[in-house]
């Protein structure tokens, strides 16, 4: 069964994070943690790609991919 590739970026899809509200990360120029959310966009996919951040709306970690064609 092929990896599925990520829209985004292209690459392999090996780990999906769940952040149905993005994600909080230390800003050390504010000295405080900053919201990071990975759509611009109010209805984003609850999932995403851990390289890129890049949503996952059409792909769920769920799915059977043993019918996917690789390539």
């Amino acid at each position: 069964m092929p990896v599925p590739t990520c829209p985004k970026c292209g690459e392999p899809v090996e780990r999906i994070l769940d952040l149905a509200y993005g994600y909080w990360q230390w800003d050390a120029d504010r000295e405080k943690y900053a919201h990071r959310t990975c759509s611009d966009r109010v209805d984003v996919a609850p999932w995403v790609h851990d390289r890129c951040m890049g949503e996952l709306r059409d792909l769920h970690p769920q799915n059977d991919y043993s019918a996917v064609p690789a390539g």
